[in-house]
């Protein structure tokens, strides 16, 4: 937590509100945030989540973007100005992100290249977005909510393809945000990670922007991911209806195939 809030006061653009919301933590976070007096608003809530605990955060903030930070990870100096100063460039877009990597690495800040626009169809295909790594209007909150509390994981992913389907969004490879990967990060339980990415493309499909054959596709893809999971941890008999749910799904790649024959020869 404290390299966290240390990346926040450390940007060239500080941001004009720092909200921080605790849910029972014994990390030390309560001592770190007193030690910046009122430069930081502390809330602490009861309610688990990072769905609940960063809607709290939203409902409290007054200023025009949101910024997200989780306490693990870690913003580049340069993040809030090079995103910011996008935004301001084009007051069309109304959430920007970036690239991540993970600390101990290094960022370049070199000249972003941006996509941008209408980005459903990209996003809707492959999951690219970081929480870490964005900024959004506030006011895109008002009309679509904020994340679905009922998510406890692909939370963020849901939030992004929501606001995707109705607002233009921006997104730079280059990194701006530094990762950690621990083993309690709640994203790190890959089987429950993937049913629930299932689940939020199957209620934010929009069959007027994408086909049932490319529906059918990316279900499938993460069907054969999930069925290795399964395989991974030891559930063959799992893996194999998740890599024959693929193949009905989606019989048009090979993998899925490869993967039940090594079920059945193994």
């Amino acid at each position: 937590m404290i390299e966290a809030i240390e990346s926040v006061f450390a940007q060239t653009l500080i941001p004009d509100e720092v909200i921080v919301v605790d849910c029972r933590s014994n990390d030390g976070t309560k001592k770190a945030v007193y030690n910046y007096n009122d430069s930081i608003i502390f809330l602490e809530t009861k309610v688990p989540g990072a769905s609940a605990q960063r809607n709290i955060g939203i409902s409290h903030a007054k200023g025009d973007y949101i910024a997200f930070l989780d306490d693990d990870d870690i913003w580049h100096p340069e993040k809030l100005k090079i995103q910011m100063s996008f935004l301001e460039q084009h007051p069309e877009i109304s959430m920007v992100s970036s690239g991540n990597i993970r600390i101990g690495y290094n960022i370049n800040t070199h000249r972003p290249n941006w996509i941008m626009g209408d980005l459903y169809n990209k996003l809707f295909m492959k999951s690219f977005i970081s929480t870490p790594t964005v900024v959004v209007k506030k006011d895109v909150f008002d009309k679509i909510g904020a994340f679905n509390e009922n998510y406890k994981r692909a939370e963020d992913y849901d939030l992004w393809l929501r606001i995707s389907r109705c607002f233009h969004l921006a997104h730079t490879k280059m990194p701006l945000t530094w990762i950690r990967k621990s083993k309690n990060r709640l994203s790190d339980n890959k089987i429950d990670l993937r049913k629930s990415a299932i689940k939020v493309i199957q209620e934010n499909y929009d069959p007027k922007k994408i086909s049932q054959r490319k529906l059918n596709r990316r279900i499938s893809g993460i069907e054969i991911s999930l069925g290795r999971r399964y395989i991974k941890s030891g559930n063959k008999q799992e893996g194999k209806k998740q890599f024959l749910s693929a193949i009905k799904r989606y019989p048009y790649r090979i993998r899925p195939y490869r993967y039940l024959l090594s079920t059945i020869i193994k």
